[in-house]
């Protein structure tokens, strides 16, 4: 156990270190200092943390007591996993699998209030069963409550287990002094040799210079140092804690949104320091940079599952996008598969011929709904927001000239500062913790006035003013409509008004109508956005604004400050948000000198060059004593078999490591296998179908052309009838003609003569003969005459060139 032991309300959550064993059987330790002291502390720390009647039935061992603790499996694996949100009862997690392997460090990922924060939670309470009991679990979250104790000392002194070997070792004492005491079932002095030894293990003897170390690294000065704990503010107050939990090096380290109060060379030096921590880390952060650098997995929350993905964040979001094309190409071709096997079942529904056929494909599309159809990627819908339009300046909105500020004039903190503001800068501050940025921002908004110099500013400006402590500002029982309208009542604002300003930054519906403090904090930093630019400024101030973001939501407000027309000026720890934003960087050193940078990497060297200091050396006092003694005799043994055992352990490691990759491998080959044999089924059966296709239109194309034969050969049939008929009343009429004594004029027998070579209708001739035309006639007759007595033009053509022949 570990924590500072000032209050139980620290924001460090504790897991009891301790390993279930069997109880001895015996007589036990007799009398009343047996009474007195006994495991108590463990007791009492069982009955804090392990509420539930499982856990009242083992007994909790002391880890000195327990055999080869290096060798104890220290990975987590709880299957089956529920989890709801405290108080609501909402499900964030539902029959998942949470699985944290030794020496790895996880990046937890998710949206504003998936429920990364309540996971840490309920890990670090002990409520989970299966969890494993021996291990040493501890959770950062905000600051801690502090005392009247120096900084390095009150990290040196937050592991309680420290205190208790402490205690332990003089009760071993005590028994060894009493030789008139109870019987003992155990040998003190061999327990005193497991308490040195366990007192070695977790350094005892060298916390002072290791809660110095650690404290150095995250950005305390010398003079910071010194201070008591109790005068911290609220930044420093979070940054006691971290050191705290980097101290005690817990088995499983849980931080959230560890670099909120870090400087680039605390969060750099945090970064290196997490690199090489060879226990299990989980770690919620906001800052895509910090994840890539100290992430070697990345743990996603979504649709209420963990899903795990091996490498940094930056790899994540590549495989989980690759992921999700390959998922959507699946679903796509089964829907395709499915779609073409109910189109060929209803047309074989009317062909009996294919029964069997369309039996097999029923069956096929039974089995694959049975084993499950690949489930549809639903498009993420991306969060965005934008910033009104302010009009326009005729002026610069601010010009620092020569200024020089000190809250006592006789110690001045920034130094001859010259910068302009305009509606077209995006400016980055860069500077240590306390080299006066923040300052900086409020002598440009007049919350002080300039000890020299001046600063002129555009009376015609408005300026917006964004703070890291935003959250505070907020009343959480009011909705944001009301909180517009409570705070711009001189605006009179309707509600229609501010649901329509709300709406820019994606909150709209339901989300305006509920109390602020039911939002997520995501959406919580919305409402102070929007309340920020209602007035429509023309330049944002913002003082670490991605504090309490999530990753989705600072994507969101890179966007609209990037559409912005106005002028922004921030300070941010993030490097991703600042390089993905600014384009000036105004840089503070630790004197309160400045300088102005077109490059981020020049205006940190310039910002944190005295960050990068030599560490302060410390003389170790010798010791004379015989706890000093038996640790020098014991030392070489001790370190030889620890090496031996850091080497197995990492052999097993190795091992287990390449066994997952293993089987990851035979798995993708597998799903890659599957996949190619699909889409070959699946081109097989298009082929198959094609070539079905063909065959129909080929088939069809020949009963048609038979069709169109036969129509022909009937109509040629029809007309040589029709032609015979009419030459057979020819020739009867004129033989009718010729009994009753007339006579054919000579012109139309040569034209019934030449009929054939013409091609001369017989119809046309009996017409010529109906109208009695004689020789005279027929010489006379003009093309409109023939086509006055209701011959065809062609006919008429026929008739003219035989005429001319004789």
């Amino acid at each position: 156990d570990a924590h500072p032991p000032s209050s139980s309300t620290s924001s460090i959550v504790h897991r009891t270190p301790s390993c279930t064993m069997p109880k001895k059987k015996g007589k036990g330790v007799k009398g009343k200092r047996a009474k007195k002291g006994g495991n108590k502390k463990f007791d009492e720390t069982k009955k804090v943390f392990n509420a539930e009647d499982d856990y009242e039935k083992v007994e909790k061992t002391p880890l000195y007591l327990v055999d080869d603790l290096a060798s104890i499996n220290r990975d987590v694996v709880v299957e089956n996993l529920d989890m709801v949100e405290p108080g609501k009862g909402k499900l964030l997690l539902q029959k998942t699998r949470l699985k944290l392997a030794q020496g790895r460090r996880y990046g937890l990922c998710g949206k504003n209030g998936i429920g990364k924060t309540t996971l840490l939670r309920l890990i670090a309470s002990g409520q989970l069963k299966e969890f494993p009991s021996h291990m040493k679990v501890l959770h950062v979250r905000q600051e801690v409550p502090c005392d009247g104790r120096k900084v390095v000392q009150f990290v040196a002194e937050c592991d309680e287990e420290f205190k208790f070997l402490e205690e332990e070792e003089s009760r071993m004492y005590d028994f060894l002094e009493d030789e008139d005491g109870p019987e003992l079932d155990f040998d003190p002095q061999e327990r005193l040799e497991r308490i040195e030894q366990r007192r070695q293990d977790i350094g005892v003897e060298t916390a002072v210079a290791r809660a110095t170390n650690i404290v150095m690294g995250l950005g305390f000065t010398k003079e910071m140092r010194e201070k008591k704990t109790e005068d911290l503010s609220g930044g420093w107050r979070c940054r006691v804690a971290l050191a705290c939990a980097l101290f005690v090096a817990p088995d499983l380290l849980l931080l959230d949104e560890p670099t909120n109060h870090l400087d680039f060379p605390g969060v750099t030096w945090l970064e290196n320091y997490l690199k090489g921590y060879e226990k299990t880390c989980v770690v919620v952060s906001h800052d895509k940079t910090f994840l890539n650098n100290v992430s070697t997995d990345i743990i996603h929350i979504e649709e209420k599952k963990l899903n795990y993905y091996k490498g940094n964040f930056k790899t994540f979001e590549k495989v989980r996008a690759e992921h999700r094309r390959a998922q959507m190409k699946l679903f796509e071709a089964q829907q395709l598969k499915i779609k073409q096997m109910k189109e060929f079942i209803e047309r074989g529904k009317r062909d009996e011929n294919k029964a069997s056929l369309v039996q097999s494909r029923v069956k096929e599309l039974e089995k694959m709904e049975r084993e499950g159809l690949a489930e549809e990627v639903k498009e993420e819908k991306k969060l965005s927001f934008r910033f009104p339009t302010p009009t326009k300046l005729d002026h610069d909105i601010a010009r620092i000239i020569d200024m020089s500020f000190g809250y006592d004039p006789e110690k001045i903190i920034l130094h001859d500062v010259n910068f302009n503001v305009t509606m077209n800068d995006r400016v980055g501050v860069l500077g240590v913790n306390g080299c006066g940025k923040s300052t900086l921002l409020k002598l440009i908004l007049e919350m002080h006035k300039a000890t020299k110099g001046k600063i002129e500013f555009n009376r015609h400006a408005r300026v917006a003013y964004f703070t890291q402590h935003h959250m505070d500002l907020l009343d959480s029982s009011l909705t944001p409509v009301e909180f517009l309208q409570q705070k711009f009542k001189e605006d009179n604002i309707k509600t229609h008004e501010a649901r329509q300003h709300l709406g820019k930054f994606a909150l709209s519906g339901d989300l305006q109508l509920q109390p602020i403090g039911d939002l997520s904090g995501g959406q919580k930093s919305r409402v102070s956005f929007a309340a920020l630019t209602w007035k429509h400024p023309h330049v944002l101030i913002m003082d670490e604004p991605t504090n309490h973001l999530d990753i989705e939501t600072i994507e969101a407000l890179i966007d609209a400050i990037k559409a912005f027309e106005g002028g922004i000026i921030m300070v941010s720890h993030d490097q991703y948000f600042l390089t993905s934003i600014a384009e000036e960087f105004w840089g503070i050193d630790d004197k309160g000198n400045t300088a102005l940078f077109r490059d981020i990497d020049e205006a940190k060297e310039f910002s944190y060059a005295a960050c990068f200091e030599e560490k302060e050396k410390k003389k170790s006092k010798p010791s004379d004593s015989k706890r000093e003694q038996i640790k020098q005799r014991k030392k070489e043994r001790q370190k030889q078999a620890k090496e031996q055992k850091r080497e197995r352990e990492k052999q097993k490691k190795a091992e287990r490591e390449a066994r997952e990759e293993e089987a990851r491998r035979k798995k993708e080959e597998d799903a890659k296998a599957q996949r190619e044999a699909f889409e070959a089924e699946m081109k097989r059966r298009e082929e198959a179908e094609e070539a079905e296709k063909k065959k129909k239109e080929m088939e069809e194309a020949a009963k048609r052309a038979e069709r169109e034969k036969a129509e022909r050969e009937a109509a040629e049939a029809r007309k040589k009838e029709e032609e015979a008929k009419a030459a057979e009343e020819a020739k009867r009429k004129a033989e009718e003609k010729k009994a009753s004594g007339s006579k054919e004029p000579e012109t139309l027998l040569k034209l019934s003569s030449l009929a054939g070579e013409f091609k001369i209708d017989p119809a046309t001739i009996e017409t010529l003969r109906e109208n009695e035309l004689d020789d005279d006639d027929l010489k006379d007759l003009s093309k409109q005459d023939f086509k006055d007595i209701g011959l065809k033009m062609g006919q008429i053509l026929r008739i003219l060139k035989a005429v001319k022949k004789f």
